[in-house]
């Protein structure tokens, strides 16, 4: 009884399913039948229009107020976590801790090599280059 009831049911899943691959993905093409609909899918058009040039018209507006353009101190808080004072000409040096070596390297040379692949896709900070300074190993084993 469940295989005359299972092998009729997976033929119409799977029919459904190709047809819903099938179908069209835009509502318009689908619902079109008669004039009135085809009338009706117009009107939503125009007014869709409508709001793409009224957004186009800011951008011809004059440059932003003085207070309205953020600067590098906006950015930078306000100290009251301390503050890294960085000599002319220095690196900022970038420490990472992984475990590079031992049973779980697998884990942090991955880490590692992201830690690298950052700073060179940021790219200098301020001015002064960014490197991570010689890679620290935490010795971490599988046994803690």
């Amino acid at each position: 009884m469940f295989r005359r009831v299972r092998v009729p049911l997976a033929l119409l899943l799977g029919f459904s399913l190709i047809a819903g691959a099938c179908g069209s993905d835009d509502a318009e093409e689908a619902s079109t039948g008669g004039g009135e609909s085809a009338a009706t899918t117009a009107a939503p058009a125009a007014t869709t229009a409508a709001p793409a040039a009224t957004t186009a018209a800011p951008a011809t507006t004059a440059a932003p107020a003085q207070e309205e353009v953020a600067t590098v101190e906006d950015h930078l808080g306000d100290g009251s976590l301390g503050t890294v004072e960085v000599g002319a000409g220095e690196e900022i040096q970038i420490r990472s801790l992984n475990a590079i070596s031992g049973d779980v390297a697998f884990l942090g040379i991955p880490n590692q090599r992201g830690v690298e692949l950052a700073i060179a896709d940021y790219g200098p900070i301020g001015g002064h280059d960014v490197t991570i300074g010689t890679g620290l190993d935490d010795l971490c084993s599988a046994d803690g």
